[in-house]
């Protein structure tokens, strides 16, 4: 006979009285509700009940949805990282191994969330499957959900309109609720943000309210639209912010040349990229005869050289409406077809830029140096400058390559070519002291009418831009030391030494490429960097050791920066594009006019935690673009029949295949295992070798092989590779191995994840 209705305050408890019988084994939502014998009509009001008793931690539902009493297991506190596959991969706050998370066990946690998990117990793999190489654990609960907006697809059925993420790791279309009234009607296939509402119900769809309307997809700027969005920036400014941008003044007025130091007779120069409408920095040199160092006995003849940065903080004040737009971009960011500026392009092209032959306001660093290098005594001072010529480092580069150009004033090619030798010697004295000098090229992407890469370049005026680099960093460690020596708070620039585990893989990948090292130290590395340097393998080598550093950042906390072999180190020289410049300026400017402190220890750490956030976004943002229009790049490429061969170097070893980068473009893609037909692939402990288990034929990182283009996913921007030569018959490499007797069968996961990946049997040789 059947129970009365489940209605009512009893069902809870009914549910925890069954669940907490002996005999009880986890039943899901149906089967429970029949062993409760409740009514079909009536089990909604189970389901509902299963939730609330979740939610108050009563109950949990396990694999296939069975629901049972929680087990005393301690959770453990991390962050979910969502495969596009669908399962999930949780890596611990407090460090240590990754935790498989299988899709039905991510619950309502999404990619990038804070959750709680709990370990499952071991389970025997499914039969010829491998057991998974990591624990598996369960979610429990979201404590923080780090997307609040999604940019996607609208589409519509007859009955709702949901949108489908550009982000594919999300792993659920949003069911559009609502849209804001002002928005309209949106039509299908328009790129939309849409605002997420709240999900803590699996079984419910993931859902939100349209809040912004983008462009239709096809647009070629909605692309680039979708991709500062999904990264929370935006290009346009509030009418709030253009409105005060506008009411500056275009030209100095008599009161802003009031209190500050006139050096408008020094011979001025900028020097920046071709492309560059702001110029925030220039530089002059004097000689100055006579001077000596601690470390000098005798007088003799040294410079003076003054960095001038743009005094931005002048026209900009804190609280601003431009300044709290600045401080939510924190950067200007760099797309490879445009630059979304965080101040209105009416300040920082025209009254804040170092334009040439005008009176522009500066913050001045003066550092007197003598002929070694040594600094004898530096100050600081709000300026008025007269830029006398506007350079790039293109012009530069050729005049030291000994070209000669009629357009750059006399007067300023003699201060290059005695600025020259003295930030060589700058360098010099910064490598021996420790700093890395890591040298990757750079790839510059030339762009068409259409605003579609037309052509990739790799390589760029490494002198020229070396000459500025050192004179920025001498002021921007001139500036920290002042800051620190008056004991004001600021933020700092902060770079941490590898951990152990970063040290270990170096090592190994290091020793994979043929270089005998094992560095534990910056002298280690840079004793490597020397071995390598004009080889062939030094790109290869630099590449080793930069992709094994922590990520610098910025802190409220002096600390070392390890790259450049700094103890104190602040940004300023770039007020115009970092907002971490912007408050060192004002900083600076309260502690020359014996002013009260502008911000409070708690104010800089807030700042500080905005900033490294906001440049882990813009970054993630400019790689995106750039990936963006290079998957175009090469499918127009494969359409027109041009699939090379390239000339390319394995830079990682992955369990689905070989991460490739190709020569001249720096080109990522893969060579999956799976393409390579002559043999089967296994990798090796420190995965930078993958050896053939039949041949013995070996790839690793370092090595230098020949592809061609085989396949372009645009909406992954993926590019995919094969082996030249692949139909033909491969080259082998000594006899085949033989198997150990107890290894009747091996697997190969042929372009498969080692989470799961199908693996092929392989039959004994004879």
């Amino acid at each position: 006979m059947k129970n009365s209705s489940p209605k009512g305050p009893g069902l809870q408890q009914r549910i925890l009285d069954h669940l907490a019988t002996p005999k009880y084994q986890p039943l899901s939502r149906p089967d429970l509700a029949k062993a409760m014998r409740i009514d079909s009509k009536e089990r909604n009001q189970l389901r509902q009940a299963l939730l609330n008793l979740e939610k108050a931690g009563k109950v949990i539902s396990l694999r296939k949805n069975r629901w049972g009493l929680p087990e005393t297991r301690e959770t453990i506190t991390g962050s979910i990282r969502v495969t596009d596959k669908g399962f999930g991969i949780f890596i611990p706050d407090a460090g240590g191994e990754e935790y498989y998370i299988a899709k039905d066990d991510l619950k309502c946690a999404l990619h990038e969330d804070k959750v709680t998990i709990e370990r499952l117990p071991p389970k025997p793999p499914p039969r010829g499957r491998p057991a998974f190489k990591n624990p598996e654990g369960r979610v429990v609960q979201v404590l923080e959900r780090t997307t609040e907006e999604v940019v996607g697809l609208l589409k519509r059925t007859p009955y709702y309109a949901y949108v489908i993420p550009d982000n594919l790791r999300l792993g659920h279309d949003v069911r559009v609720t609502e849209v804001e009234a002002e928005l309209g009607e949106i039509p299908d296939d328009y790129k939309v943000v849409i605002r997420l509402n709240e999900w803590d119900d699996p079984f419910k769809p993931l859902s939100g309210v349209v809040v912004e309307s983008i462009g239709h997809c096809d647009d070629p700027n909605v692309a680039m639209q979708c991709i500062l969005r999904a990264h929370g920036f935006r290009q346009s400014f509030s009418e709030a912010v253009l409105a005060e941008a506008a009411s500056v003044p275009h030209e100095l007025r008599p009161e802003d040349y009031e209190g500050r130091a006139d050096l408008r007779d020094r011979l001025t120069f900028t020097i920046d990229p071709e492309t560059a409408r702001d110029f925030d920095d220039a530089v002059s040199i004097e000689k100055v005869p006579n001077i000596g160092g601690a470390s000098h006995s005798s007088q003799s003849d040294g410079w003076k050289l003054s960095v001038h940065i743009a005094d931005v903080a002048h026209f900009v004040p804190r609280n601003s409406a431009i300044d709290k737009e600045a401080l939510h971009r924190g950067n200007s960011i760099y797309l490879v077809d445009r630059v979304v500026m965080m101040i209105p392009t009416e300040l920082t092209t025209k009254i804040c830029s170092l334009n040439p032959n005008v009176d522009r306001l500066a913050h001045t660093v003066e550092i007197t140096l003598d002929a070694t290098g040594e600094i004898i005594d530096s100050s600081t001072c709000r300026s008025i400058i007269h830029s006398d010529a506007r350079l790039n480092y293109e012009q530069v580069q050729a005049m030291f390559d000994g070209e000669t150009d009629e357009s750059i004033p006399a007067a300023v090619v003699e201060a290059i070519k005695e600025l020259y030798p003295l930030t060589r010697t700058l360098r010099k004295n910064r490598t021996e002291a420790g700093s890395l000098e890591l040298s990757t090229p750079q790839i510059k992407c030339l762009l068409g009418e259409d605003g579609k890469v037309t052509s990739i370049k790799k390589g760029e005026a490494k002198e020229a831009y070396q000459l500025i680099e050192e004179c920025m960093l001498l002021a921007n460690v001139v500036v920290a030391r002042k800051l620190k020596t008056a004991e004001w708070p600021a933020i700092h620039r902060i770079h941490e030494a590898p951990e152990e585990d970063q040290w270990a893989k170096m090592g190994a990948e290091l020793q994979a490429l043929g270089i005998d090292a094992l560095p534990q130290t910056r002298a280690d590395i840079n004793a490597v960097l020397e071995k390598v340097e004009g080889k062939p393998v030094e790109y290869s080598a630099n590449l080793a050791i930069l992709t094994n550093f922590k990520r610098a950042c910025y802190s409220a906390e002096s600390s070392e920066h390890f790259g450049l072999a700094f103890d104190d180190y602040v940004h300023f020289t770039s007020p115009i594009r970092r907002y971490p410049d912007l408050v060192i300026h004002r900083l600076l400017t309260a502690l020359e006019q014996k002013a009260k402190q502008p911000y409070r220890t708690d104010d800089i750490e807030g700042i500080a935690a905005q900033c490294s956030r906001t440049e882990v976004e813009a970054d993630a943002a400019e790689k995106e673009s750039i990936a963006m229009r290079r998957a175009e790049y090469y499918r127009d490429l494969l359409t027109k029949g041009e699939t090379g061969p390239y000339k390319a170097c394995v830079v990682k070893v992955l369990g689905k295949g070989l991460l490739i980068e190709l020569s001249d473009t720096l080109q990522r893609g893969l060579v999956a295992f799976s393409s390579i037909t002559d043999d089967r692939y296994e990798l090796n402990s420190t995965k930078t070798k993958a050896t053939g288990t039949r041949w013995g034929k070996a790839f690793q990182i370092g090595d230098e092989i020949e592809v061609d283009l085989v396949r372009v996913d645009i909406a992954r921007n993926f590019v995919d590779f094969q082996l030249t030569g692949q139909q033909a018959t491969a080259t082998k490499k000594g006899q085949p191995t033989r198997h150990r007797k107890n290894k009747k069968n091996t697997v190969s996961f042929s372009g498969g994840s080692k989470y799961g990946a199908k693996p092929k049997k392989r039959r004994k040789h004879k």
